[in-house]
């Protein structure tokens, strides 16, 4: 039982359960329950990664105070809660996994645009050079119309090419009024025309800008492909860098998994992964694998995972066995993150 929920219960105990075929080639049963932003990021990550195939076979909301209860009685191959940190703490047992719930990466733009540049990887300096020569630019707009233009034409379509029937993103008038009228549109052009675009609201008394909405148009992919997309970052970062009053471009988050491909792809400009200062900063994630089958070990083998160290800082958690090494190929290095640790999942349990 939950004895003290504090902001937890503010809100309500959502969950899913999942069931399918893993990409171990077993029968599994997967499930979510904790925070309802978890049924937005986390649960259809993992279940991207867990499952070869898999259903949702019940979705629902529980009292808090019911929780420890409810994960005992489903008995899954593998548990994930998401949570406020103390509830988690109260949940945890020997052999849970704990992580982040999310990480955000951010950019120091306040040395100006030759520094920013300076931290971009080699690959992406000689990307942004090559760019420009093919004749991509961009500019600012603060118009009405361009807005609504870019979500219809850019923003949407891209998200449902992206995610499918998994899309999410910001309403409509939401991202109008909270986004763009507090912020600005970037529109990236390709020799002369409008191609990609992107919505970031300036947070003045923190002195960032919060990169949020992103788009190509019709959502095709060739503008994913002849680096419009690319482009949208450099853009961001250039226009940012210029401003005296913004020290920071806040790129948002990601699931905590080194195997994220937006993590990865964050990386190249420099950013730095940082505990985001909202409702995920305050919020941890458990992974409970009772049996550690094999498809839960290929899991978590596959995706290594971003916690904290005893100091609160940012490390990388990787798993092996006897028969798998850790996942050296999917590299943790970062700005942010202080240091690695591996775990072998054949003295898990001991």
């Amino acid at each position: 039982m939950i004895a003290d929920l504090s902001v937890s219960q503010k809100s309500l105990c959502h969950f899913r359960i999942y069931t399918g075929s893993t990409k171990a080639g077993m029968p599994a049963r997967l499930v979510y329950v904790g925070m309802v932003e978890g049924l937005l990021y986390i649960a259809p990550f993992v279940d991207e990664c867990f499952f070869e195939h898999s259903s949702v076979d019940q979705e629902g909301i529980l009292e808090w105070e019911h929780l420890s209860l409810f994960i005992d009685e489903k008995q899954a191959d593998m548990t994930l809660l998401m949570a406020v940190s103390d509830v988690v703490k109260q949940c945890q047992r020997p052999g849970d996994v704990i992580g982040l719930s999310r990480i955000h990466q951010s950019v120091d733009v306040s040395t100006g645009w030759s520094a920013v540049l300076d931290e971009f990887s080699n690959r992406e300096n000689k990307r942004h050079a090559q760019l420009v020569e093919q004749g991509f630019s961009f500019d600012v707009s603060l118009e009405d119309k361009d807005f609504f233009s870019f979500y219809h034409s850019m923003h949407t379509p891209t998200m449902n090419a992206r995610y499918g029937p998994f899309a999410r993103s910001v309403q409509e008038q939401v991202a109008y009024l909270d986004l763009f009228k507090r912020g600005m549109l970037f529109r990236v052009h390709l020799n002369g025309k409008w191609v990609a675009g992107s919505v970031s609201q300036l947070d003045k008394p923190k002195r960032t800008l919060n990169a949020r909405l992103i788009g190509v148009d019709g959502g095709a992919a060739i503008f994913r492909r002849n680096g419009a997309q690319n482009f949208v970052y450099h853009a961001i970062l250039e226009w940012a860098s210029n401003q005296p009053l913004i020290d920071r471009v806040d790129f948002q988050g990601c699931e905590p998994f080194l195997s994220k491909g937006t993590f990865q792809y964050k990386k190249r400009f420099g950013a730095r992964a940082v505990i985001p200062d909202n409702v995920f900063g305050q919020s941890r994630l458990l992974i409970r694998v009772p049996a550690l089958c094999a498809s839960s070990r290929q899991f978590l083998i596959n995706n290594p995972l971003i916690g904290l160290d005893a100091q609160g800082q940012l490390q990388a958690q990787y798993f092996f066995d006897a028969d798998h090494g850790i996942r050296s190929d999917i590299p943790f290095a970062s700005k942010g993150i202080h240091s690695q640790v591996s775990h072998n999942l054949d003295r898990w349990h001991d």
